[in-house]
């Protein structure tokens, strides 16, 4: 039986231990590598990420900054905005008309959630996180990434004692990777105000076809949003429902006569029938102007469509009512000392106030001349 040789034993487990540190260092070098690399694809992603936020922030100033720019945020995006500072001018003016009419058209709840707190300090935030994140999913950590079986073995706690000596110079690797600072916001002066809109003194109606091009694009997105399934064809049954929906709730009787519990087809037929007539268009044509007229009064701010089908359905209802007969319109006491436009304007308030109606100019207009016969 050969004798143990202990200078052999211990050399040989000083030579395992020297690997073990060798193995380890040779990880924790790689590790750095690693890290560096990480670090230029990371920096050329937030260099990107930064430029959209520039962009976004540039457009946000250029519409008067505040509430509406966080609305623009909120609702269309980050990169939704970078794309339209590179639009021509007339396509941006297009695109945030229409976005300024919806964010008109809010209750004054709904804004006073948009004017709530800094806007520079609320696009930061949004920036920090995404470049947090960018960092994270790029393996910009400081960690060792041993599991607890491999943590609690001889070569597991040799690696762990290494890494604790490599800790400062990947942190110093990962402290390199910052944001930077973003493009300072400067509101520009009366931005928001020069955004044209559509109102009730500039209706969707009185608009050529250029201007009215971006709104009727996001007609078409509801349309088909509302009533494609999924299949991909339009649920001709629900269109159906949406106008006679339309048509009952702005004064049109499309009820059977002696059964208000059912709707009368031909009646409704009639109807469309006289507005193909009027418009000349076939009967799909008729029905897209009750549906897009619809769509402005659910999502527009009342009197933004112009006198449409449904807005004429309301003022015959309000008329045969006796609610807007001029002799019950009870104008300002000063009225007859008014000029023509004031007349005009003193005409739309009380309407407003007093039948909660919003009438167009062209409405108002035809009004003042019934009061002067």
């Amino acid at each position: 039986m050969g004798l143990f040789n202990a200078t052999a034993f211990l050399k040989g487990a000083a030579q395992e231990g020297l690997n073990m540190f060798n193995k380890a260092e040779a990880i924790g070098e790689e590790g750095l590598e690693n890290l560096k690399a990480a670090r230029a694809e990371v920096n050329e992603e937030i260099k990107e990420v930064k430029s959209k936020y520039d962009k976004a922030i540039q457009v946000a100033d250029n519409a008067g900054g505040g509430a509406f720019a966080k609305y623009l945020i909120n609702t269309r995006g980050y990169d939704y905005l970078a794309d339209l500072s590179t639009a021509t001018e007339e396509s941006l003016q297009e695109e945030l008309g229409s976005l300024k009419t919806k964010f008109n058209a809010l209750d004054e709840k709904d804004k006073a959630r948009f004017a709530d707190g800094d806007f520079s300090e609320f696009v930061k935030a949004d920036y920090d996180k995404e470049v947090e994140a960018l960092k994270v999913n790029g393996g910009l950590v400081n960690t060792n990434n041993l599991g607890v079986a491999t943590a609690n073995t001889l070569g597991g706690k040799v690696q762990a004692m290494v890494d604790r000596q490599f800790e400062p110079r990947r942190q110093a690797i990962i402290d390199t990777v910052g944001g930077g600072t973003l493009r300072e916001s400067k509101p520009t002066a009366g931005g928001f105000d020069a955004i044209a809109t559509i109102s009730a003194v500039n209706p969707f109606l009185s608009l050529n076809y250029e201007d009215a091009r971006p709104y009727n694009n996001d007609y078409q997105k509801w349309y088909e949003s509302s009533f494609k399934d999924i299949e991909g064809e339009i649920n001709e049954g629900e269109v159906n429902a949406r106008i006679q929906s339309a048509l009952e709730t702005n004064g049109y009787d499309i009820r059977i006569d002696g059964n208000k519990d059912r709707i009368d087809g031909k009646k409704v037929t009639a109807i469309l029938n006289y507005i193909a007539t009027q418009e000349n268009v076939d009967i799909e044509g008729a029905k897209t102007e009750i549906l897009r007229e619809s769509y402005f009064d659910e999502f527009y701010p009342k009197g933004s469509y112009g006198n449409g089908y449904l807005a004429q359905g309301r003022m015959d209802r309000a008329a045969g009512a006796g609610q807007t007969d001029t002799n019950t319109i009870n104008v300002t006491n000063n009225f007859e000392n008014l000029d023509y436009e004031g007349q005009i304007e003193a005409i739309t308030l009380a309407v407003r106030e007093q039948f909660n109606e919003e009438i167009s100019r062209e409405d108002a207009i035809e009004l003042l001349e019934d009061m002067k016969l």
